[in-house]
C-alpha cells in the first residue's frame, strides 16, 4: 500500500510504495525538506545519536537529490547504513563545468535531464561569470538593500560603490594610510550589489576582504542574490556560490579616481586581461574596480591564505628562495608584456602587500596586478625594470630578515644572498632573469649529511567495499651528484571513481601515466643547480604538473571513447633532496607534520571545502556533511585540468601524509597526528591509521603514505 507523507515546510503530498526504514532519510520532492521526522518534532538520529544534519543541511541535500533526480534515478530517501551493492556504484560525484545553454538574459532553472540521456555525473558549472552592469553613482551603495538582481551581461563591469569614509586611523604606522586611511566593510555588509563580505584583513597600506560572489556561477541561471544565502547555495538551482578575495588599496599620489579608472584606462584593461591569462603564480582576476580614493581587484580565492607582510616573519634562506621564484616568474611574464609591477611611488611594503601566500604558508602567488604602470617609451622601460629588480631584492632581503634591507647595511642579511642583493639595490642587474640566475649559480650553504626519506605505505579496501579502487605509488633512488649521492622519492594515492571496474582502471591508468612521466624525465638532471634554478622551465613543479595532466588527458579520452564515468582524484609528492614538490586534484590530501604541528599544505577541490570557505559550515563539520563527497575538480571528467603545486623546503624529522579521503574522512587529523607521532616507524604509522578508519567505519577504501626525512 502507497505510503504518504505531507511535507511540513511547502505541504505538498509525497508518495512512496512503502514507508522509510529505520534510519532512513526521507526529503520532499519539492522542496527538500527532511520528512523522516519523529512526532515530538525531533529529526532521526545518526550513528552518534546526535541529529544526523542541520535542518540547513537537510535542505541542501534534499534540494541536490531533486536536482540529480533525473541523472541519478529517483532517490528521495537516503539509507543511513546499507550492505555494499553487488556492483560497486561511486561514492564521490563530480561537479564539472557546463557551457552556457542559454543567454545570460534569460536566466531560468535547468529542467532535470532525462535518465537515459544524462551522465552519470552531476553538472554544476564552476567557472566564473562575466562581471554584469549596476546602476552608476557614488551613493548607489549604501546601508540600504541592494537593488533588484539582473540578469548578467558580458562584457560590461560594475562601477557602483558606497560612500566611503576616508579617515586616518588611530595610531596607524607613518600616519595612516598615504592621504588617509580608508574605513573598511564590516562583516555582512555587500559590496557593489554583489560580493556578501565575510571577513576583513587590514594592512598598514591596504584591505583584504573573503567574500562571497552573489552571482549564481551556473550559466544556464545566473541569479543575482539580494542577500547571502545561509546554505551557501544558489536558491534557484542550487549550485554552490563562488567565494572570491577582494583587495583594495588606496592610489598613492591622487585625490580622487574616477570612477571605473582601474578597467576604463589602457593599463587597466592590460593588467585586468593579464590577470585574466591563466599565469599560474597570478590568483585569476575577475574584475578590476576603482570609485574614489581606492581600487578594488577581485581574484579567485586561494583556499587558506596569509599575507607576506604580516607578523614580520622571517624565513630560511631557502624557503626565502622558493617563494621568490615565483614572484620573479611574474616580473619576467609582466615586462614581457610591457609593464612594470612597482609603481614609483609606492614603498616596499605597499608592494608586498599585493602578494599572498598559500598552502600552509610556503608558496606565493600575485593577487593585484592593478597597480602595474607601462614601461616609458623613453628609456625603454630600464629604470623601471631596474626598480622591479630592486624590489626583488628588497623582498628576498625582507623574507630573511622581516625588516626591508638597506644597501651598504646587509649584515643582518644571510652571506649567500649579500651580493646578490647589494648588486640588485645598486641597479647592476640587467633583467629579473639575469639576478635569478645569478642566485641560482650563488654558492649553496653547506647542508652536511643530506636528508634520506624513509616511507610507509598502506592500502584497504575498507569494511563496506570488496574491491579496493585506489591505487599508492612509491619509489626511491639515489641520483649520482657531483661525486655524492642525492636521495629522491616519488609518492602517490589515487582515488578511482565510477563504479563497478571503472575506478579500478582510472587509478591504475594514472599510476602508470605519471610513473613513466617522472622517469622518463630522470628526474632533473642536475639537483643542485635545477632545484635552485628559479627560471628554468624543468622545475620539478613543472614536471609533476605535467606529469598529472598527462595521466588526465589519458584517463578522459579512455573514457570517452569507453562512454564511462571514470575518475580519479591524486595528490602526490616528488622529493630530491630537501626539497619537495607536492600536487594534487580532488580531495585526496598531503599533510606536514613538523615539530608537533599538523598542516594540510593541499586545498580540497571539493563543495564542503568552498561551504567551510564561505563560513557555512565549520571544518569539523566537513567530515559529517551529507555532501562531503561532491568535488568539482577530478582527472578525467576533461581533457583539461587544473593541477595545485606547492613547493616547501623540508627540515630533518619532518613528515609527509599523503591519503585518500577514506582515511581523513574516518579520522581526525588531532588522532592522525598523535598516531604518526608515536608509531615507531612509518610503516607502523600506516598501519595504525589504516586499523582507525576501519574501527571509524571503514566507509570507503583507505590508503595512507607516510614520509619521513632523517
Amino acid at each position: 500500500m502507497p505510503y504518504k507523507k505531507v511535507c511540513p515546510r511547502c505541504g505538498a503530498e509525497n508518495v512512496e510504495a512503502s514507508p522509510p526504514a529505520p534510519g532512513e532519510r526521507w526529503f520532499c520532492s519539492q522542496c527538500g525538506a527532511r520528512l523522516d521526522i519523529a512526532e515530538d518534532g525531533r529529526r532521526c538520529s545518526g550513528k552518534s545519536g546526535a541529529p544526523s544534519a542541520s535542518s540547513g543541511g537537510d535542505a541542501i541535500l534534499g534540494r541536490v537529490l531533486q536536482e540529480f533526480r533525473g541523472i541519478l534515478g529517483r532517490p528521495k530517501r537516503v539509507p543511513a547504513e546499507s550492505a555494499p551493492p553487488a556492483r560497486r556504484q561511486p561514492r564521490t560525484s563530480v561537479l564539472v563545468e557546463q557551457a552556457a545553454q542559454q543567454p545570460a538574459s534569460a536566466p531560468e532553472v535547468p529542467a532535470p535531464a532525462s535518465p537515459a540521456s544524462a551522465p552519470r555525473i552531476t553538472t554544476v558549472p564552476t567557472a566564473p561569470p562575466p562581471p554584469r552592469p549596476l546602476p552608476a553613482g557614488p551613493s548607489a551603495l549604501q546601508s540600504v538593500p541592494p537593488a533588484t538582481p539582473q540578469p548578467a551581461s558580458p562584457g560590461a563591469s560594475s562601477s557602483a560603490f558606497p560612500d566611503r569614509i576616508i579617515t586616518t586611523p588611530a595610531g596607524a604606522p607613518g600616519g595612516g594610510v598615504p592621504g588617509g586611511g580608508i574605513k573598511p566593510f564590516t562583516p555582512g555588509a555587500i559590496f557593489a550589489q554583489r560580493y556578501h563580505i565575510l571577513t576583513t584583513r587590514e594592512l598598514s597600506y591596504s584591505i583584504y576582504y573573503d567574500a562571497i560572489d552573489l552571482l549564481c556561477p551556473n550559466a544556464a541561471c545566473h541569479t543575482l542574490h539580494p542577500q547571502f544565502p545561509a546554505n551557501g547555495l544558489c536558491t534557484h538551482c542550487s549550485t554552490p556560490l563562488n567565494t572570491v578575495l577582494i583587495h583594495e588599496r588606496r592610489v598613492s599620489g591622487e585625490a580622487n579616481v574616477p570612477p571605473d579608472a582601474a578597467v576604463g584606462t589602457a593599463v587597466g584593461t592590460a593588467a585586468l586581461a593579464l590577470g585574466r591569462a591563466g599565469h599560474p603564480d597570478i590568483l585569476f582576476h575577475r574584475d578590476s574596480l576603482a570609485f574614489q580614493q581606492a581600487v578594488y581587484t577581485i581574484v579567485e580565492h586561494p583556499g587558506r591564505w596569509g599575507v607576506l607582510v604580516r607578523g614580520r616573519r622571517t624565513r630560511s634562506p631557502e624557503d626565502a628562495l622558493m617563494m621568490l621564484g615565483p614572484i620573479g616568474r611574474v616580473l619576467i611574464y609582466l615586462h614581457q608584456q610591457g609593464l612594470a609591477f612597482t609603481p614609483a611611488t609606492a614603498s616596499l611594503l605597499e608592494n608586498l602587500e599585493r602578494l599572498v601566500t598559500f598552502g600552509g604558508d610556503g608558496s606565493v602567488k600575485v593577487a593585484d596586478i592593478s597597480a602595474c604602470v607601462p614601461l616609458s617609451a623613453h628609456d625603454g622601460g630600464r629604470a623601471q625594470v631596474a626598480r622591479d629588480i630592486a624590489f626583488l631584492g628588497q623582498t628576498l632581503g625582507y623574507l630573511t630578515t622581516g625588516a626591508p634591507p638597506i644597501a651598504g647595511a646587509l649584515e643582518a642579511v644571510p652571506e649567500e644572498h649579500r651580493g646578490i642583493i647589494e648588486a640588485a639595490l645598486q641597479g647592476q642587474f640587467p633583467t629579473v632573469a639575469a639576478m635569478l640566475a645569478g642566485l641560482s649559480m650563488a654558492p649553496a650553504p653547506a647542508m652536511g649529511r643530506p636528508l634520506k626519506p624513509i616511507h610507509g605505505q598502506a592500502t584497504d579496501p575498507g569494511r563496506k567495499h570488496a574491491r579496493n579502487e585506489d591505487s599508492v605509488v612509491t619509489f626511491t633512488f639515489d641520483k649520482a651528484q657531483q661525486g655524492g649521492a642525492v636521495p629522491i622519492g616519488f609518492y602517490m594515492v589515487a582515488d578511482g571513481m565510477g563504479g563497478h571496474d571503472a575506478g579500478d582502471v582510472a587509478s591504475r591508468m594514472v599510476y602508470q601515466v605519471v610513473t613513466e612521466w617522472i622517469l622518463k624525465s630522470k628526474v632533473l638532471p642536475d639537483l643542485r643547480k635545477e632545484t635552485r634554478k628559479l627560471t628554468t622551465e624543468n622545475i620539478p613543479g613543472n614536471l609533476l604538473k605535467e606529469a598529472v595532466q598527462a595521466a588526465n588527458k589519458v584517463l578522459a579520452r579512455h573514457a570517452s571513447a569507453q562512454q564511462s564515468n571514470m575518475g580519479s582524484t591524486v595528490t602526490a609528492a616528488l622529493v630530491i633532496g630537501n626539497i619537495a614538490t607536492i600536487a594534487n586534484v580532488g580531495d585526496s590530501r598531503t599533510y606536514l607534520l613538523r615539530e608537533g604541528q599538523l598542516r594540510q599544505i593541499t586545498q580540497d577541490h571539493s563543495l564542503v571545502a568552498r561551504l567551510v570557505q564561505a563560513h557555512v559550515i565549520t571544518q569539523e563539520q566537513v567530515r559529517s556533511h551529507p555532501q562531503r563527497n561532491q568535488i568539482f575538480r577530478s582527472l578525467g571528467q576533461q581533457e583539461e585540468v587544473e593541477v595545485d603545486t606547492f613547493t616547501m623546503v623540508l627540515l630533518r624529522g619532518d613528515r609527509l601524509i599523503l591519503c585518500c579521503d577514506g582515511l581523513w574522512e574516518m579520522v581526525l587529523d588531532t588522532e592522525i597526528q598523535h598516531l604518526v607521532e608515536t608509531a615507531r616507524s612509518p610503516q607502523q604509522a600506516c598501519d595504525a591509521l589504516i586499523a582507525a578508519a576501519n574501527a571509524a567505519g571503514g566507509e570507503d577504501n583507505i590508503s595512507v603514505i607516510v614520509v619521513e626525512m632523517e
